[in-house]
């Protein structure tokens, strides 16, 4: 579940109702670091997963949102193997020596819980287990795309349609098989490294979201985002208004009586 709003309690609803993971949206959602670090507190008190979706590929802010304690990152418009093998490296900390650039190494952050972990075994469980997601947005990444997934540390991949589809020139056209054709392509190329895919499902109507879903289990999807808290709440607010102008129109038409 994407939380765009900036709200602990979506992210305890989205739990509360089975949610594996949310992905805490620092792209287009709406809240400073300080409320992400709430909503990640949120996450652990439920028992969810998050992952905050940065909103670029500053090292500096994806350092940040791992040491708040998201257990991942979710990176947008990565379009060549160059930009991914910067977005690993400053979700790792350095371990060789070297003058490549890593993730700050600071133990009193939450994610160490503040001082009180023994910083070798931090560190080193942090890397294993951080994740990070690259979002693949660009027309231009298509061609590059089996260079991307085989960077070393990359967890998933997760084709973004509808970006990928304004930058093919289609409009936002979700079912052009041009874009199918595209996002199968990403698909396999991941799938072929043992990455797994990230299905991010947009439709709000059933039939749709049958047919938009096995569209991606054929494709390979191992991991399904479920949609955006703003979008569920617009689409059940409106249902709701709905019911309810259905229920008053027989009472009025009986005042008019």
């Amino acid at each position: 579940m994407n939380i765009q709003t900036a709200s602990p309690e979506n992210v305890e609803i989205a739990g509360a109702c089975g949610s594996d993971f949310v992905l805490i949206d620092a792209e287009h959602g709406s809240m400073q670091l300080d409320r992400i670090v709430e909503m990640l507190r949120a996450a652990d008190a439920i028992g969810t997963t998050a992952l905050v979706r940065v909103p670029d590929h500053t090292p500096s802010f994806i350092g940040r949102a791992l040491d708040a304690g998201a257990m991942g990152v979710v990176v947008p418009n990565v379009s060549n193997a160059t930009q991914a093998r910067r977005v690993v490296a400053a979700a790792r900390f350095a371990s060789d020596g070297g003058d490549t650039p890593s993730r700050g190494a600071c133990p009193s952050t939450r994610a160490a819980w503040h001082l009180t972990e023994q910083w070798s075994e931090f560190a080193r469980w942090s890397d294993e287990t951080t994740m990070v997601w690259v979002l693949i947005e660009k027309r231009c990444a298509l061609s590059e795309i089996d260079e991307i997934v085989k960077v070393p540390g990359l967890s998933a991949i997760v084709p973004g349609p509808f970006d990928l589809a304004q930058s093919m020139g289609l409009g936002g056209d979700l079912r052009h098989p041009e874009l199918q054709q595209a996002l199968r392509r990403i698909s396999a190329a991941a799938r072929a490294q043992g990455l797994d895919v990230v299905a991010p499902l947009l439709s709000s109507e059933l039939p749709a979201l049958e047919q938009e879903t096995a569209f991606w289990r054929e494709a390979g999807a191992s991991i399904f985002w479920a949609g955006s808290d703003r979008r569920l709440l617009a689409v059940a607010m409106r249902r709701r208004r709905a019911a309810v102008e259905q229920c008053i129109e027989p009472l009025r038409e009986s005042d008019n009586e």
